[in-house]
């Protein structure tokens, strides 16, 4: 939209998250309208944005947007190419492996290969998944050994425990 609702604005308002570090996400398939935000986001004073693909909401993905926009490439390969020609902003991507099938993933690394995110953040699931079944870290790990960008795990890590035996893996 051409305005931030209230809420939006207040929570993402530098004076309202001092003291962390906060890096504003877009969920949208329109690079116009990514494009819009993030430099409305910069004008506020931030240097970096996320890109969600990860959403798989049944409502979101039925647009297109989230973790429905991986069934597209094509289409996500010319919206990453403009924004990316576009913004002047640092943009991270968050991504599930794919819509429907885990092999859907080596693709779309591909596609996300020919751009300079920032952080490519994998919640190593496909949409279908939801938040059940278990992450497929046989492909989060080939994607640390084919991202050319840097990677970051997202997923089921909820003790401090899992995080070290994440880590020890």
């Amino acid at each position: 939209n051409e305005n931030f609702k209230t809420r939006e604005l207040k929570d993402i308002l530098p004076e309202n998250n001092q003291n962390i570090v906060l890096v504003p996400q877009i969920l949208t398939n329109h690079a116009k309208d990514f494009i819009y935000t993030s430099k409305k986001i910069e004008a506020l004073g931030y240097s970096e944005i996320n890109l969600n693909l990860g959403c798989p909401s049944g409502t979101v993905v039925s647009k297109g947007r989230g973790a429905g926009f991986l069934a597209k490439k094509e289409e996500l390969n010319a919206f990453l190419e403009e924004i990316f020609t576009e913004s002047s902003m640092k943009i991270s991507v968050k991504t599930r492996i794919g819509k429907e099938q885990p092999e859907e993933f080596y693709a779309l690394l591909d596609i996300f290969n020919q751009y300079p995110i920032s952080e490519l953040i994998i919640h190593p699931r496909v949409q279908t998944d939801y938040y059940k079944n278990r992450p497929n870290m046989k492909v989060f790990k080939e994607a640390l050994q084919l991202s050319k960008n840097p990677v970051c795990y997202n997923g089921d890590l909820f003790t401090a425990n899992d995080c070290k035996e994440f880590m020890e893996q």
